[in-house]
């Protein structure tokens, strides 16, 4: 027991030598060595990063990996290409159904405009121009009838040519009688039936358009999903597929980690939680890097208990000790880290 004893003391002097600068600093280990010969709180924690799995959208194959495990990229920035030839037929298809119909639509259009010019003149009536040439009309034929009648009466003219003029004459007078009175009802309804005619075909074409549109949208997606870029800035930590392969939809392609803003996760005991104050900055120690200090922030602590680090006792009465996770984020980091670094974290005195 006592070997053990002597152990733990060695233990616990060589990492409280990660704080030079604290020469009665020590990493939280064991209660009673800890209040008797530190006067810092420091919890040990280890380097978090985020990890980020990209994973494929689409099924097709693998045409191009510009990217291999240990490259650094950036937001952005290509990293792998899938086969969207079948997709890009399917573009072409859709965008040819979309000037078709577009063109249907426009002769629809074309012919609305007819038909609405035949209703607006069978409701408003001809125009004045139009009845005074109608009237003229009349007029000559009337005259045309009377000599031709005065002729035939004389027997200078045949029945043959009276009968002519006369049904010139009654046609001119039923084209007059129609420009003064206006069209009649079942002719306005019938131009009014060639427009909403128009109307339903222009309908049915706009129809097609926003489905092909629609399919035109899909496709599009299928295709930019074809060009995996990525999401953040990282490191490539791990690349799972090779150029030809074929890759179903949601299969895992890649992992890359962001290093831009570690953080580091640790426990602090409910009998020190005073001691850690949302959004205060601490100072830390890396066991990768012994002689140099970084600085981190406060920027969560959790509240629940994440599980209990010592059980009811006679040191510490009839109650669990409690630990709460706390995450402190570094700052200002001038030097490579993974994930998984051990590191020290000093919230200062007690």
């Amino acid at each position: 027991m006592k070997r053990k004893n002597i152990a733990l003391l060695l233990a616990l002097a060589i990492t409280a030598g990660l704080f030079s600068g604290c020469s009665k600093n020590v990493v939280l280990t064991g209660d009673k060595i800890v209040k008797q010969q530190s006067d810092h709180l420091i919890v040990q924690g280890n380097i978090e990063t985020k990890e980020i799995n990209i994973n494929s959208k689409i099924a097709g194959k693998i045409t191009d990996i510009k990217i291999k495990e240990g490259d650094n990229i950036k937001n952005g920035q290509v990293l792998i290409t899938i086969d969207n030839n079948a997709y890009q037929a399917k573009q072409s298809q859709s965008q040819a159904q979309i000037q078709a119909a577009e063109g249907q639509k426009k002769a629809a259009e074309s012919a609305k405009q007819a038909a609405q010019a035949v209703l607006d003149k069978a409701k408003n009536g001809a125009r004045p121009e139009e009845i005074a040439q109608a009237k003229a009309q009349f007029d000559l034929a009337q005259a045309t009838y009377n000599r031709v009648k005065a002729l035939y009466d004389q027997n200078y003219s045949t029945k043959a040519d009276l009968d002519s003029v006369q049904t010139s004459l009654e046609v001119a007078k039923q084209q007059y009688d129609l420009a003064k009175s206006g069209a009649r009802a079942e002719d306005i309804a019938a131009a009014q039936a060639q427009v909403s005619q128009a109307d339903s075909t222009i309908q049915a074409y706009d129809g097609q358009i926003k489905q092909a549109q629609g399919g035109l949208s899909e496709v599009q997606s299928y295709i930019n999903d074809t060009t995996i870029t990525a999401p953040a800035d990282g490191t490539v930590t791990r690349l799972n597929v090779e150029v030809g392969e074929l890759v179903s939809t949601g299969m895992p392609l890649l992992a890359l980690t962001n290093t831009t803003a570690p953080w580091i996760e640790c426990n602090v005991k409910e009998t020190d939680l005073s001691k850690v104050k949302l959004n205060g900055e601490v100072s830390i120690k890396l066991s990768a890097y012994p002689n140099q200090e970084f600085k981190g922030k406060i920027v969560r602590i959790n509240k629940d208990a994440d599980f209990a680090v010592k059980r009811a006792t006679n040191d510490n009465g009839e109650f669990d000790v409690l630990s709460y996770g706390v995450k402190v984020e570094l700052v200002d980091v001038n030097k490579p880290l993974h994930a998984g670094m051990t590191a020290f974290v000093d919230f200062g005195k007690k």
